[in-house]
This record gives C-alpha cells, structure tokens and sequence, in this order.
C-alpha cells in the first residue's frame, strides 16, 4: 500500500518550493493530499474534525509547508490525536524576519520576546523539521533550542518542468549588449538598491539590467532607478513565462542585502536561472555546496557592495567578448548539485530518519 503525506495548511500551492515537494513525494510513490484550512489555521484541528477529515485514513506524515507558523500548532494537535508524524517545512523564521531582517520591533522588545517564545514552542512542536541551508539548521538549534537530531537540509529546488535549459536560438541574445536580470519579489534580503547602484555605475558601458517581479519594495526600487537608462523595469509574467526572461539575460543576479538572514539563504532565483543554464552573481552562503567556490557559473560578492556586483558582471561580460559562456558549466553544477535528483535524495534521508523510508 502506497504511504500516504497530507500538506497541511493555508499554503501557496504553486509556491516553488511547494511545487517541488509535492512533485517530489509523488516521484517517490506516495501518495499526496490536502487540507486547506479555509477559517483559523489556529483552530485547524477544530475545523479539520467539523469537515470531516478523520473519516479519511490516517496519513502517515503531515508535512506543514513554507512560512505556515500559524498553522503548525493545530497541525500537531491533529497529528498527534491520529497517531500521525508531522513535519514543519519553514524556510524563514517569523522571529528572523521581523525582528532581525525588518527590524519592525527590537529584539529586546515585549513583542519580539513573545514572538521568540512562540516560535520558539512552533519549531520544537513536530517530529521534525526541514531547512533550505545548514545556515538556518545552526540558526534555528541557537535560537530556538530545536536538537540537530530532529532537523536536517532540504535544498528549494526548482520545477524543472518549467526551469530548464532553453531549446537553440530560442531566444537570441541581444548583439553587442550584455544583459543582467534581476528577478523576485522586491524584498529587503535581496539587495535591489544595490543592484541599482552597480547599475548607475555602468551607465557608460554596455550593460542593460533588466528587473523583473513584483513586492512591497518594488516602489522603492523604481524610484532608486529615476533616470538611468540603462535599466527597465519587466511586466509581471506568470510562473511558466519567467524563464523567458532568463534565457534573453547572460547572468543573474541572486540576494546582497545586509541582514543576517540574507548570508543564510540560496534564493529561488539561483537554482531558477542555473536551472535554465545561466549563471548567476549573489553574496556568500555557507549552506551552499562547498564545489560552489570552484564553480566558473557562480560568482561571490560581499553583501551590500555595488561595486562588487559589477565588478562580477564585467567579468562575465569579459569573458563573453572572448567567446566563452558558462551556460553549460552553470547546468552542470545544477545536475549535480541543485537540481530535483539531489532535493529527492536529501528527502528519502529524512523520511528514513523518520521512520517512514
């Protein structure tokens, strides 16, 4: 009998990383099922019995996705009265986001110390939980006290159905203009206004940066941008469309912000555009793969640094006039690295530490 996991929550279902683990659960021939909480993910549990979700079987796993704190506590409750192990699947920490990322309250603050113990009680809740990078797996044991024991790495991955190298000449490449793209969601981690700032830098050589997305910092962003011709900001595309704009860029831009949330992630862009064959600039990670250092299609930066930032597209574009890419050696780094194979293999060794492989 084919074992049976029930994504749990008010979740973005296309979200990458959501789209990845549900791809990734049925490769592995589970089965996969949902409950959308649809009034109070803190009654989930109360409203799961009301619609009727114990006449279903029992799941074997309740995996709770991406940035769902709210739901996981009623998630457990639920799991707990079936028998059921349940798995968190955070990618951030509200607690990080907020406090250290937006510094929307001080950490010393009543609310952050709320918010530090409630999260606190979130993470320690499940049988386990799962992390993007190691970064946030030493993060979340030092500020959540969760042992090392109940949590491993899970890479984002990308939906290589959709992130894949582009077929030839599909999208030729404009002559004599090399073009940078940065894309995503216009948040503080990313760095946009740094970006801007290398863009300003190169007015006068023959770079175009493209900027593609859309977020509350978007505003902002143009606003950094009045006046330089040498950047456009894109339409909103739907998912499927955005590796069009990909495959017309020779390198993509990942995160420089200067947060400390901002040196523990892989942003969805990197395995996005290594995905389609691209390669990218971004700031140091540790919880990327050691063979990143010695990878031509990744380039490290320092945070927050404009000038770093086109120092490493000047590179590429040097490189390009001599006549070599590094599309190729970004795919490969990805096959071997990033891609779907790599997330599956990290997720059978949790589900064998589980108990359920």
């Amino acid at each position: 009998m084919k074992r049976r996991v029930l994504f749990w929550g008010r979740f973005d279902h296309g979200y990458s990383r959501n789209r990845v683990n549900i791809a990734l659960f049925r490769r592995l021939g589970w089965e996969v099922d949902f409950f959308d909480v649809k009034v109070s993910p803190r009654f989930g549990d109360v409203e799961a019995f009301l619609r009727g979700l114990w006449r279903r079987p029992a799941p074997d796993l309740v995996w709770v996705p991406v940035c769902r704190q709210r739901d996981v506590l009623a998630a457990c409750r639920w799991a707990r009265a079936r028998g059921t192990k349940i798995l968190f699947d955070p990618m951030i920490s509200a607690w990080d986001k907020k406090v250290l990322e937006q510094g929307k309250w001080t950490a010393g603050s009543c609310r952050a110390r709320r918010l530090h113990e409630r999260e606190r009680e979130m993470m320690n809740a499940p049988d386990f939980v799962t992390w993007d990078t190691s970064c946030h797996v030493d993060f979340c044991e030092r500020e959540f006290a969760v042992p090392r024991s109940k949590m491993a790495v899970l890479f984002t991955g990308t939906d290589e159905a959709v992130f894949k190298p582009e077929e030839r000449n599909s999208s030729p490449r404009r002559s004599g203009v090399f073009t940078v793209l940065y894309h995503g969601a216009y948040i503080p981690l990313h760095g946009t206004e740094y970006i801007i700032e290398a863009a300003r830098m190169s007015q006068d050589l023959p770079i175009r940066w493209n900027f593609l997305g859309w977020g509350a910092y978007r505003a902002a962003t143009e606003a950094k941008a009045k006046g330089l011709s040498n950047v456009t900001f894109l339409e909103k595309v739907p998912y499927e469309k955005v590796p069009e704009a990909i495959y017309a860029a020779d390198v993509v831009l990942g995160v420089f912000g200067t947060t400390e949330k901002a040196s523990r992630v892989i942003g969805n862009k990197v395995f996005e555009a290594m995905g389609c064959a691209r390669p990218v600039v971004n700031e140091f990670c540790a919880g990327y793969p050691p063979e990143a250092k010695g990878c031509g299609a990744v380039k490290f930066v320092p945070p927050g640094d404009p000038a770093a930032i086109l120092r490493a597209v000047e590179e590429y574009r040097a490189d390009a006039m001599r006549g070599v890419r590094h599309d190729a050696e970004a795919y490969a780094f990805f096959k071997e690295h990033l891609s779907m194979d790599v997330v599956r293999r990290q997720l059978e060794a949790v589900l064998e530490r589980m108990g359920l492989g």
